[in-house]
């Protein structure tokens, strides 16, 4: 976990909340609860505090508030991203960046991050911005089920699955049915063409979904469920489905320095999916899960 991302006062995620909206987290009593930065030395500061406090990454929000219908919001500035990543650095800590435009993806590439947590929804992608991701060595989560959502596509149809259905308690259905629909001009066949351009180049794409709480305002997305719809998303835009299984797997495991997970091999963690079906043919048939194990045990239906 990054812990809290690295934002300006006022700057996102504030805008997604309503107005009195609290979320009851269970949040120990540390001040200042949220690193909020406006110069290159606060960023810079926050940084050992995150990692202090457990923080395993350290996470920047670069968001105008365009894509979310808050154009204008508080956003982190070039200077205030680099100082905060060589910092990052400074302790071998990885970085990732939140970033839902491409000038926003761009800023975290020459900032030296190490991978976006979304693909750009704001414009179609060019050749040049494939290349800049590509040499800065950089990895990119997509998260389409999130772009999906804020586009107004709900997730209605995988609730509607009954391998799915059975899992879900009312709130979580009731939010899965909804959408953030925050940005309707947007296009999911230029996010597929991107996320297709940014594979085929040799960037590691990684699965992700962006679940947050239980709340429709949050919606499209549910935990668990949504990382099986972003392997179907990834599949649509173009990946194999062998290559969308290691986006979820091996790919991550090894972008985030986690040698003991991963791949199925003796002295790894042992942590593994049995299912009905054949997901390299069929990728939804993840879904069919038979068993699971975590660390060697089998765990209960």
């Amino acid at each position: 976990s990054s812990g809290f991302a690295i934002t300006p006062p006022g700057g996102h995620p504030s805008e997604l909340m309503p107005e009195g909206f609290r979320p009851k987290w269970d949040l120990p009593p540390v001040m200042p609860l949220m690193p909020f930065s406006t110069t290159p030395e606060e960023a810079a500061a926050f940084v050992p505090q995150l990692l202090a406090r457990g923080s395993d990454f350290i996470k920047f929000m670069i968001d105008d508030g365009s894509v979310e219908g808050h154009p204008g919001l508080p956003s982190l500035d070039q200077a205030t991203v680099n100082a905060g990543v060589a910092e990052a650095k400074k302790y071998g800590a990885l970085t990732v960046a939140h970033a839902l435009t491409l000038e926003a993806t761009r800023m975290a590439a020459e900032a030296g991050i190490d991978g976006v947590t979304h693909v750009f929804m704001d414009q179609p992608h060019t050749d040049e911005i494939i290349a800049l991701i590509r040499d800065a060595g950089m990895f990119v989560i997509p998260c389409i089920t999130l772009n999906a959502s804020m586009m107004g596509i709900t997730g209605s149809a995988l609730a509607d699955d009954p391998r799915v259905a059975a899992r879900l308690n009312s709130k979580w259905d009731q939010t899965l049915r909804s959408s953030y629909n925050r940005y309707p001009q947007g296009k999911l066949e230029d996010v597929y063409d991107t996320v297709r351009a940014l594979d085929a180049a040799g960037v590691d794409v990684l699965a992700g979904s962006d679940v947050s709480m239980s709340e429709t305002f949050f919606g499209g997305l549910a935990h668990g469920a949504s990382l099986h719809h972003e392997l179907q998303y990834l599949v649509a835009a173009g990946l194999t489905p062998e290559r969308a299984l290691r986006a979820a797997t091996a790919t991550t495991a090894r972008r985030f320095r986690l040698g003991d997970r991963g791949r199925i091999a003796e002295g790894l963690r042992a942590d593994l999916l049995l299912v009905d079906g054949g997901p390299l043919s069929n990728i939804s048939d993840t879904l069919s899960t038979r068993a699971i194990w975590r660390r060697g045990a089998r765990l209960a239906a």
